[in-house]
């Protein structure tokens, strides 16, 4: 039990540096446009699917002690923060993990 209370209170630490790191993470244009063109493929309900992507690659690199939003970030949290966001294909019986997986292939490449 001690050794788990260890182990979160360091992930705690991480996470509290992190938010106050927020503030200073910068995000190039052209990880706003990776976002747009992404959410564009997808065909993605709204702006909230970019927003939501957006502030979801800030947290990671802010998490990851990162000085900037990469691509790599976008990628990594692009299924969680977009799959609920996409409009139902009937045609498509693949879930809709597996679908933001293969755009962000065809768009990241």
């Amino acid at each position: 039990m001690a050794h788990w209370a260890r182990e979160d209170a360091k992930v705690r630490r991480r996470i509290t540096a992190a938010r106050k790191a927020m503030k200073t993470i910068e995000t190039p244009d052209d990880t706003l446009r990776a976002c747009a063109e992404l959410c564009l493929a997808l065909g993605s309900v709204g702006l909230r699917g970019e927003l939501t992507l957006l502030k979801a690659a800030r947290a990671l690199a802010a998490f990851e002690k990162a000085p900037a939003v990469g691509r790599t970030h976008v990628r990594a949290v692009a299924p969680s923060a977009l799959r609920h966001r996409l409009r139902r294909d009937p045609l498509d019986d693949a879930g809709s993990t597996s679908r933001v997986g293969r755009v962000l292939e065809d768009v990241f490449g």
